[in-house]
């Protein structure tokens, strides 16, 4: 016995294992074999203290061993549990799915776009928010692994592009439910939640402790005082009422694992049928920018860019507003704008929002539309402008014009009543941020705020992180601006360098310098729709056919559902 008093009581410990596993074999014929130690992660290391020893029967696949560390040190107690659950296989379809809305917001500039894109041959993959999303949907197990986003029947609202940021974006996907049948929680909604495929048998009842709870229930009476305390305190202990069931918090799962770019803010159950894209019933995106873009430019006239907004309010042909593209074969270029108007968020820097609100949206048609009301601001162009560019019979094509920068835009809400104004509850949307999966709006505000904990669990920790993060972001530009401060501070106003400069914004603290201007009515013209989409037809060799993708897009259909501006 001299020789276990210099191990370690984790050596000891395993030891001890190990002779109890081995005490477990009763076959004759043992045999003794050596294996390599495998690590937390499964895989085998060689460590400098020799390789664990295991005991297996012949005939048999049980095997008993001590597994070590790359110390060579045998793994602590939590690290075996991880490890006992790391090779326990996960059966996705033996588990409940539920269908829920997600509303995520992202920034735009890491990534290069919302959707998922294929890989490239030879080339690696491209980072997108879904890409992203995706991932962390996998490593939470809460889609089923290797099938993509189509494999939970995932939807998106709109489709942003490179640098486009999004607040309110939401998609409707299938996930893993925590919910059971019959578990006494809140109702749940055949049309929103299914039972497992495959369902994993009942586990068998656990007679030894119901015959333990027998034996302390015949000697309650024969106990001590100090055992009748302990009982007491035990009983009182289970017969605190237990909570409703609850369902995954997905927020903070999701949270936990995605980067900090990309933000899942709320939930909501769907017990009716709902598509994020189809169902969605205005759109509003926001284009933040400064009223003088440079420090001697002349401050952009505002009310002249009011009188440009105006003329969008209805339904238009937008041809000359967005990017064209013959792979989608849009026939119909009218769009309905429900508002647009201006407010300013930070008077004293100048720093105003464009607000368009609209049904539907083509592609990139925010920043063409904002690009115009520049240069109308600018005092290049009229406000008329905006009602000649949407007559296709003066302008049948679209003037060669630079379109604005995408960083100040993003997708603000994807709306679900029937008109922003609309002040009544969204019987579709039912947003919440914690576990409980119940109604929500439509409850008082007793009730609400009984509840308050568990659907809106943990809300309160990850507010802290978002306002940590804006407060860094303010303190950065505060910081870089200091340059700015500085030099106006020691050596006073500046001056143009040249006096016949034009200068006029296209977004994003990015100008446009020139000598000359060229008024668009006297620019050149780019291809009319119809000729892009003959060009594509003839390419693809599909002559006056259509496109087996985007056939729906064809037949006058938003393309994306409008939600593809970016």
């Amino acid at each position: 016995m001299a020789h276990l008093a210099s191990l370690s009581k984790e050596e000891l410990i395993a030891r001890i294992e190990f002779l109890e596993s081995a005490a477990k074999v009763k076959s004759p014929t043992t045999t003794t074999t050596t294996n390599e130690p495998a690590d937390i992660t499964g895989n085998t290391v060689k460590p400098d203290a020799g390789p664990s020893t295991s005991t297996s029967t012949n005939g048999n696949q049980n095997e008993y061993r001590v597994v070590l560390d790359e110390n060579g040190k045998p793994l602590r107690k939590h690290a075996r549990k991880q490890l006992r659950k790391s090779e326990k296989p996960f059966e996705y379809h033996s588990h409940p799915t539920r269908h829920i809305a997600l509303m995520i917001s992202y920034h735009g500039w890491p990534y290069c776009g919302l959707a998922l894109q294929p890989p490239l041959p030879g080339m690696p993959n491209v980072q997108t928010v879904e890409s992203e999303l995706l991932k962390a949907l996998e490593k939470t197990r809460l889609i089923e692994g290797g099938k993509g986003l189509e494999g939970c029947n995932y939807g998106r609202c709109g489709r942003t592009d490179r640098g486009v940021s999004g607040h309110g974006q939401v998609v409707n996907l299938w996930v893993r439910s925590n919910r059971k049948l019959d578990d006494q929680g809140e109702k749940l909604n055949e049309i929103g939640w299914k039972l497992p495929q495959n369902p994993l048998p009942p586990k068998p009842p656990n007679v030894n402790m119901e015959q333990d709870e027998q034996t302390q229930q015949g000697q309650g009476e024969r106990q001590g005082e100090q055992e009748a305390k302990s009982k007491k305190n035990k009983k009182n202990v289970q017969v605190i009422p237990k909570s409703d069931p609850l369902e995954y918090p997905y927020p903070k799962i999701l949270n936990s694992v995605l980067p900090p770019s990309i933000r899942v803010i709320a939930w909501t159950p769907l017990n009716s049928e709902f598509d994020s894209r189809f169902s969605c019933l205005f759109r509003h995106y926001k284009y933040v920018f400064h009223l003088k873009p440079t420090p001697t430019s002349e401050p952009l006239d505002l009310d002249l860019m009011k009188l440009g907004a105006e003329r969008l309010i209805g339904e238009n042909d937008h041809r000359n507003f967005c990017k064209l593209d013959g792979s989608k074969q849009i026939n119909n270029h009218k769009r309905t704008v429900l508002k647009a108007y201006f407010e300013g968020i930070d008077k004293e820097n100048d720093k105003y929002v464009f607000n368009l609100i609209g049904t539907a949206f083509l592609w990139h048609q925010v920043r063409h539309i904002i690009a115009v009301l520049f240069l109308i601001g600018s005092g290049l162009e009229k406000p008329e402008l905006i009602s000649d560019l949407l007559n296709v019979e003066k302008y049948p094509s679209k003037p060669i014009y630079t379109m604005g920068d995408p960083l100040p835009l993003t997708l603000h809400e994807c709306g679900y009543k029937q008109y922003p104004e609309d002040d009544t509850e969204n019987l579709l949307l039912d947003w919440r941020f914690g576990g409980y999966d119940g109604p929500w709006n439509s409850l008082g505000q007793e009730r609400k705020d009984e509840l308050y904990h568990l659907a809106m669990g943990g809300r309160e920790g990850f507010e802290r992180q978002l306002m940590t993060a804006t407060q860094q972001a303010e303190i950065k530009a505060w910081q870089v601006g200091g340059s700015l401060r500085k030099i106006r501070e020691l050596l006073g106003p500046v001056k143009k360098d040249r006096e016949d400069q034009i200068i006029h914004s296209v977004g994003g603290g990015e100008v446009s310098i020139g000598l000359n201007y060229k008024q668009l009515s006297e620019r050149l013209r780019g291809e009319t729709p119809e000729e892009v989409n003959r060009k594509w037809r003839e390419l693809k060799g599909r002559p006056g056919g259509k496109s087996k993708k985007n056939a729906m897009d064809v037949d006058g259909d938003v393309d994306e559902s409008g939600g593809g501006d970016e």
